[in-house]
């Protein structure tokens, strides 16, 4: 009996000197690690650039129907872009007039991501015959869109206004140009 006392005695010994330096390793590896850790976390977000002012890219993709799409203003004429999706409650707000036919005072195209990302039959469905449609997630990253609901008014190829908003009111004030001063 006295022999299995001491054979226990010695295996929890040999274990905590073996628990002792597991934990000693982890220390040292976690010291090494901590420093690559903060490395490789990611930059905050860098502020959106404006785009007013700037060359206005061109939008193509699809419509909702598969076939190829392209919006730009008339030469002279201002034109908006709705960046909408589907899904986005602020959008549903502003997907009703749109597809009603209900004009902010200019054209106005609805420009949604590509097929592979929204669903073209729901897209469909909440343009209706009232707003043109063009699906292009290459225009959401040329546009710097980072959420919807966001408009962009484009005249003579360049970005005369942007921003955003969540009801029909907040757009027309958006692309209702201010009065010039005398």
């Amino acid at each position: 009996m006295t022999a299995a006392v001491i054979g226990l005695a010695v295996c929890v010994v040999l274990l905590a000197a073996l628990v002792a330096a597991l934990l000693r390793r982890v220390t040292q590896l976690r010291a090494r690690i901590e420093p690559l850790a903060a490395s490789a976390r990611p930059a905050p977000p860098r502020p959106r650039e404006p785009l007013v002012g700037a060359c206005a890219p061109l939008v193509s993709g699809v419509d909702p129907q598969g076939r190829p799409a392209a919006a730009g203003p008339e030469p002279g004429q201002r034109l908006l872009l709705a960046f909408l999706t589907g899904s986005c409650e602020p959008c549903r707000a502003l997907w009703a007039p749109l597809s009603e036919g209900h004009r902010p005072g200019l054209p106005a195209v609805a420009v949604t991501p590509s097929p592979t990302t929204e669903s073209s039959r729901a897209v469909a469905a909440l343009a209706g015959d009232g707003v043109p449609v063009v699906m292009s997630s290459e225009a959401w990253l040329a546009y710097r869109v980072r959420g919807a609901p966001w408009l962009v008014v484009v005249r003579d190829g360049a970005v005369v206004a942007e921003g955003r908003a969540e009801s029909w009111e907040e757009l027309v004030a958006l692309v209702t140009p201010a009065p010039r001063r005398r």
